[in-house]
């Protein structure tokens, strides 16, 4: 059976973005991402971002959903709109394969929501997201590595927010770094 478009009910073609394989609608310009694929395109295309878990069906407090007049476009179920956490943006996904639709241009919300995230945290917000993500590297879902990631981004972001909020401080580690007389 051939991937249909839930809004104009026409044969979906193959794509990619961020390198991750795709459906697009032709006439919409929907995207259709199978159930892993959404998350992993959402990383490509904003790195600092990955470790910002946004599982949608995980938690069904965080996630108000309201089912859609529409069928998935494998046709394996009912296309459900979902809040796709904090970005404002709706999302239609599949009850059965958990498949997403995005109509045009919601995937860069996505992206741009969640970068605006990373760049409003204040350096508390990274500390204790680093020691969440320190303790995930024992007892997180995602493989050691993936976790070593997640934790090394975050000390990265870290590291940037504290520097920018404290410019005396960047200052003056500059001027040790280039003073340092072990180089």
């Amino acid at each position: 059976m051939t991937a249909e478009c839930p809004r104009c009910a026409i044969a979906l073609t193959a794509t990619e973005l961020q390198q991750v394989p795709v459906a697009r609608c032709p006439q919409c310009r929907g995207l259709w991402f199978e159930a892993p694929d959404l998350e992993a395109a959402r990383e490509a295309a904003g790195p600092d971002s990955g470790w910002l878990e946004v599982e949608l069906w995980s938690d069904a407090e965080q996630f108000r959903h309201a089912p859609r007049s529409g069928r998935c476009p494998n046709g394996d179920g009912t296309l459900h709109a979902l809040e796709y956490g904090h970005t404002g943006v709706t999302v239609d996904y599949c009850d059965a394969c958990f498949g997403v639709w995005l109509d045009e241009s919601e995937f860069e919300r996505i992206v741009a929501a969640l970068e605006h995230e990373i760049d409003s945290r204040a350096a508390p917000d990274y500390l204790r997201a680093a020691l969440h993500e320190a303790r995930q590297l024992l007892t997180g879902p995602q493989s050691l590595l993936d976790e070593w990631r997640d934790l090394r981004t975050v000390l990265k972001l870290l590291e940037y927010r504290v520097l920018s909020e404290h410019p005396a401080l960047h200052r003056r580690l500059l001027t040790l770094q280039a003073n340092n007389p072990f180089r």
